[in-house]
């Protein structure tokens, strides 16, 4: 899928449709985007786990100057230990000459869109706190709720205490109340 926004090129992808060079040019910019990172971009693409799709937006040169992953994972919330399949984001970012130009709130219509497509219940979120308004105005509100995950020695541990968790509406309007189980490492 292709769509347009001002002079950019949205483009979603399958995460096995990604060649050596579209990963290459990734991480070139997840390394501008996240320099205290960079030596783990350098290297691979997406965090703890592999996306489902992605969306990149490109200038008329082709660059990729914005960056989405959409991970798909069934978390267990809440006393009922209800399931809840969510389409996490993942390494979100735009190159700093093309923000506050809307392509941000562009590239998470064009994520979540296809999120609905593809039937998930609730996107989630990680962030830090200064980002809050940012997500807040596409969307998504803050997740008044535990996250728990599994860290490096898969002890089951809360989210790391410099992010806040963002819940977005697709088929649940709101999660089930209680904890949340990310049933693996964070995204």
């Amino acid at each position: 899928m292709t769509t347009k926004h001002n002079d950019m090129l949205f483009s979603l992808i399958n995460e096995e449709d990604i060649s050596s060079d579209i990963d290459r040019s990734i991480r070139e910019t997840l390394v501008v985007c996240f320099p205290a990172d960079r030596e783990y971009y350098q290297s691979q693409s997406w965090w703890h786990c592999t996306p489902l799709y992605r969306v990149l937006g490109r200038n008329k040169k082709g660059l990729i100057v914005a960056h989405v992953a959409m991970v798909d994972r069934s978390v267990v919330v809440g006393p009922a230990l209800s399931k809840v399949r969510v389409a996490g984001v993942q390494s979100f970012c735009v190159l700093p000459a093309y923000r506050g130009t809307g392509l941000s709130h562009r590239m998470m219509s064009v994520a979540m869109q296809e999120a609905q497509r593809r039937d998930f219940d609730a996107g989630l979120l990680f962030c830090q706190h200064q980002l809050q308004t940012v997500y807040g105005r596409m969307g998504w509100s803050q997740l008044n709720a535990a996250v728990y995950m599994l860290d490096s020695e898969k002890n089951k541990t809360l989210i790391p205490a410099k992010n806040i968790s963002m819940f977005y509406p697709l088929r649940m309007k709101q999660l089930p109340p209680g904890d949340v189980d990310l049933a693996g490492t964070d995204w």
